[in-house]
């Protein structure tokens, strides 16, 4: 039988103890989605790593406070943020800048289990239509969506309030709605059966938009 995986709790409180397996498997749960999320901030791949890594890298000199951290997924998403917009000021020469103006340099896919019910068309309408968003906008249903976080986290995280996640949680759902509403009725001028195929799907994925976890 296999051994369970180790909470996220169990992990920081091993590495306060100098485990570095503990650290490891750390690295592990979360170095994929973090570099996805400093991506969104930074113009490279390679950039985000390097952001990336370095928290990795600071994380572990201060592992002996990390216990004292309330709400580790929160902490990790705000530090690599910081790292990401740092990093890009450097690479740009740039002061300040805003969250509207970072770029983005993703196509935004759905990491959800209904995926797979989706035909390879609509599944690229969404992506486009999550492309669309705007940043901030885009950031946050990603989070939210992807990365499984919660809304108080996200804006902790986002330096907003939860209310403001709401509300923005609420314009990319109508953007995307409006999105594939546009789509199908392209369709259907083309064929009727396809498109109640591809609106049955759709109408069935909206609201698994809409049902993420407050």
């Amino acid at each position: 039988m296999a051994a369970a995986t180790p909470a996220t709790e169990e992990l920081v409180q091993r590495m306060a103890a100098d485990d570095r397996q503990a650290f490891a498997l750390f690295f592990t749960r979360y170095h994929g989605k973090l570099v996805t999320f400093a991506t969104l901030y930074v113009r490279s791949r390679e950039l985000a790593e390097e952001a990336v890594s370095d928290v990795f890298l600071k994380l572990w000199q201060k592992r002996t406070t990390l216990v004292e951290v309330k709400n580790i997924n929160s902490y990790l998403y705000i530090a690599v943020k910081n790292q990401a917009l740092n990093y890009l000021q450097k690479a740009e020469n740039q002061p300040g800048l805003s969250l509207d103006e970072v770029p983005m340099a993703l196509t935004v896919e759905l990491m959800t289990p209904e995926r797979e019910l989706l035909t390879s068309e609509l599944q690229a309408e969404i992506q486009r239509a999550v492309d669309k968003l705007p940043p901030q906008c885009k950031i946050i249903f990603r989070l939210i969506r992807e990365d499984g976080l919660k809304y108080k986290e996200v804006a902790d995280i986002m330096g907003i309030s939860v209310k403001t996640i709401e509300v923005q949680m609420g314009i990319a759902i109508k953007k995307i709605s409006v999105e594939l509403q546009d789509h199908l009725r392209m369709r259907s001028s083309a064929s009727a059966s396809a498109a109640n195929r591809v609106l049955r799907i759709a109408l069935s994925l909206l609201p698994l938009l809409s049902g993420a976890l407050g």
